[in-house]
C-alpha cells in the first residue's frame, strides 16, 4: 500500500513538473510571437512610408505597389499577433495604438496624393514605429536572451535600410526639413555599428564567406549614395540597392531564427 501512494505521489509531481514545464515555454513562445512581429512592424512601418512615397513619385511603381500590398497585409498579421498573445497591459494598450494608426493609413492610402496626405503618412508610420519599438524593449527587460538579441540586431539591419531609403525619397517628394535629412543619416550611421558587429560574430563558413562579405564590400559604395539624400540624384539605385540588401540580412535572420528554435 505504501509502494503505491509512493508511485502515486510519484506521478503527480511529474504530472506538476510538466504542467509547469508547459506554462513556462507558452510563455516563452507568445514572448517569441510578439518579439518576432513587433519588429515586422518596425520594418514594415518604413517600408510603407518608403513604397508610398515611390509611388507616388512615378519611381519603381510595380515593384512600389506590390510592396505597399504586402505591407499592408503583414501588417494587420503581425498586429493580430500580438493581440493573440499578448498579457500586460502596456503591450495590449500599445498594440491597440499601433491597430488604430493601421486605420488611419489605410484611409490615407484610398485618397489621391497631396502633400498634407503624405505628412500624414509620415506621421502615422512613425507612431506605429514608436509603438512597436516600446513593445520589443519591454519584452527584453522581461526576457533578456543573447541569441534573442543577436537576431533583433540583425533584424534592425534591415528596419533600418528601410528607414534610410524611406527618408531619401521623402525628400524628392518635398519633406526636406533637417530633421529628416538627420534621421537619413543616424539610420546609415547605424546600420554601420550594426555590420560591424556581424562582421566580427562566428559565422559557419557558409554564412561568412557568401552572406557577410558580399554585405562588406556592397555598403561602402552604397553608404555614399544613401547620404547623399539632399541631391536626391539616385532614387532608382536606392530602392534597388535596399532590395539587394535585404536580400543577404533575410539570409541572417533565417540563421538567426534557426539557432532560437534549436
Amino acid at each position: 500500500m505504501r509502494k503505491l501512494k509512493t508511485v502515486n505521489l510519484l506521478y503527480t509531481l511529474i504530472i506538476v513538473a510538466l504542467f509547469g514545464l508547459s506554462t513556462i515555454q507558452a510563455k516563452g513562445n507568445k514572448s517569441h510571437t510578439i518579439l518576432e512581429n513587433a519588429e515586422n512592424i518596425k520594418i514594415i512601418s518604413q517600408s510603407l512610408a518608403k513604397n508610398y512615397f515611390y509611388i507616388n513619385q512615378g519611381l519603381q511603381t510595380s515593384s512600389a505597389k506590390r510592396g505597399l500590398k504586402k505591407d499592408i497585409f503583414n501588417l494587420d498579421k503581425s498586429i493580430k499577433a500580438i493581440q493573440g498573445s499578448a498579457q500586460d497591459q502596456q503591450t495590449k494598450d500599445l498594440i491597440q495604438f499601433a491597430q488604430f494608426s493601421t486605420e488611419e493609413l489605410k484611409d490615407i492610402l484610398k485618397e489621391p496624393y497631396s502633400p498634407e496626405n503624405g505628412g500624414l503618412i509620415l506621421d502615422y508610420t512613425e507612431a506605429l514605429l514608436e509603438s512597436s519599438d516600446t513593445i520589443v524593449k519591454y519584452q527584453m527587460v522581461k526576457n533578456p536572451n543573447k541569441n534573442v538579441e543577436m537576431l533583433l540586431m540583425v533584424v534592425d539591419m534591415k528596419y533600418l535600410l528601410s528607414r534610410a531609403a524611406k527618408y531619401y525619397i521623402a525628400f524628392s517628394a518635398g519633406f526636406t526639413d533637417a530633421v529628416n535629412v538627420s534621421q537619413a543619416n543616424i539610420a546609415v550611421d547605424e546600420f554601420g555599428k550594426l555590420l560591424a558587429k556581424v562582421e566580427v560574430y562566428n559565422y559557419p563558413p557558409e554564412i561568412s564567406k557568401r552572406v557577410i562579405r558580399k554585405l562588406s564590400r556592397y555598403w561602402p559604395s552604397s553608404k555614399s549614395f544613401y547620404r547623399g539624400i539632399k541631391k536626391s540624384e539616385l532614387p532608382t539605385i536606392i530602392f534597388i540597392s535596399t532590395k539587394h540588401m535585404d536580400r543577404s540580412i533575410d539570409k541572417l535572420i533565417k540563421y538567426h531564427t534557426k539557432l532560437i528554435n534549436k
